[in-house]
């Protein structure tokens, strides 16, 4: 018999700019977005912890925190300049580099592994099961699950 699974979603929004290493087109150049995030967990009911929680909905703004208000870069010798110049006027922390380009598509990526090793590695439930959806606007979304 199969236990019973709990299904949560949360969702947020942050604010940041990017641009994609080799597209021919206007998103080459630095450009901002308001991105909205939403996250969907589904997991066994023996997960739930002590409390009674199967994830703990503060990880999402531990997840926002690394996201929000900053420049979103590949890290390429393309980005190297930029990199270095905003992170000398703006501080280290204001730039998230990522290894490919940061679309829609590969955000969705990013945060799967983010919450799949959080799950795993600091949480002890690697049985949890993460929906992704990235939209860069209201009407453009990527979406991946893990």
């Amino acid at each position: 018999m199969v236990g019973v699974q709990m299904k949560l979603k949360t969702q947020f929004d942050f604010d940041s700019a990017h641009r994609l290493v080799g597209y021919k087109g206007k998103c080459h150049q630095l450009h901002g977005h308001l991105w909205t995030v939403i996250i969907e967990i589904e997991g066994p009911k023996c997960d739930l912890d002590k409390v009674g929680i199967l994830w703990d909905f503060t990880k999402t703004k531990e997840l926002k925190n690394l996201l929000d208000h900053k420049t979103l870069l590949k890290a390429c010798s393309e980005n190297d300049k930029l990199i270095d110049v905003l992170q000398a006027t703006c501080g280290v922390d204001s730039v998230y580099v990522m290894d490919e380009n940061p679309t829609a598509e590969n955000l969705v990526w990013e945060i799967l592994n983010w919450c799949k090793s959080d799950a795993k590695h600091l949480l002890g439930k690697p049985n949890l099961n993460f929906k992704i959806r990235v939209y860069e606007s209201p009407k453009s979304y990527a979406e991946g699950e893990l």
